[in-house]
């Protein structure tokens, strides 16, 4: 009986890492929307995160509930950064939340410029985290939108 329980829980050991990564799936240019949400407002989203305008280097869907979320990464300039902020702010019902963090670029993580983050818990406010470590972003050209949206 004790042979049992240490192995099982030296397998549940050796299973619990891969459990945890099966909780955030690689996307691409997309997001995850819950069943129900309004397929106009989707489709406007879709037009901004789709647009090639916007160079894209990668996208992760948490999986972790309540808050099921989507983050999608973008690289660019401020002229850029400025053309996203402006396609944003046009979508109609959806709010605008801007987070400024001291992102990294060392061997354990490289941050975009700036992500995009969609949260099923909050489904008619998108957030947008601007790296301020990046170094293609002149700040000073940074036209940050009018707070709140017009």
């Amino acid at each position: 009986m004790k042979v049992r329980i240490k192995w099982l829980v030296l397998t549940g050991c050796a299973l619990l890492p891969l459990a945890a990564s099966a909780l955030s799936l690689e996307i691409g240019r997309d997001i995850w929307f819950p069943q129900g949400f309004d397929s106009h407002r989707a489709a406007a989203i879709r037009a901004v995160i789709q647009d090639e305008r916007f160079h894209f280097v990668g996208g992760v869907v948490s999986c972790w509930p309540p808050d099921n979320g989507t983050r999608l990464s973008f690289a660019g300039d401020a002229a850029s950064l400025n053309r996203f902020f402006k396609e944003l702010r046009q979508l109609h019902g959806v709010g605008l939340r801007l987070i400024l963090y001291r992102g990294r670029n060392d061997d354990l993580r490289r941050d975009s410029a700036w992500q995009l983050d969609f949260s099923q818990a909050k489904t008619n406010q998108l957030a947008v985290y601007l790296n301020l470590n990046a170094p293609n972003l002149d700040f000073a050209k940074i036209n940050f939108p009018a707070w709140p949206a017009p």
